[in-house]
């Protein structure tokens, strides 16, 4: 979900798309390992 490339027609904008907040360290802490991979 949320990986869209083109308008798709009259719903692209109930395309369902989910946003997850979480704590910057633990986002730094996915990126390092990411990259690391």
């Amino acid at each position: 979900y949320g990986q869209c490339s083109e308008i798709c027609g009259a719903n692209h904008s109930f395309m369902p798309i989910v946003i997850e907040s979480i704590p910057v360290n633990h986002f730094i802490k996915w990126i390092t390992n990411s990259v690391n991979s």
